[in-house]
């Protein structure tokens, strides 16, 4: 778990670890809705909100600050639940 949470912005990493700790394999993280964690007995609701600043942020932490270079990439492989 905290080799992904090391994506997140510490607000992000505190608000889940609160929640929930073990057993998460899909973090749902979107501007302006409450983070979903998606685990063995289904989903949960973190109850914070992400801004926009903080999703760009775990953006350019998982590009290493080059968006432009996985531009391609993310176009091409956005899925939609």
């Amino acid at each position: 778990m905290e080799s992904v949470l090391k994506f997140f912005p510490e607000r992000i990493k505190k608000a889940i670890l609160e929640k929930f700790r073990e057993g998460i394999y899909e973090i749902r993280v979107r501007v302006g809705k409450p983070i979903i964690l998606i685990c063995d007995f289904g989903e949960v609701r973190v109850n914070y909100v992400p801004c926009q600043r903080e999703i760009l942020e775990i953006l350019q932490f998982l590009c290493d600050n080059s968006v432009y270079s996985f531009q391609n990439q993310i176009c091409n492989r956005v899925y939609y639940s």
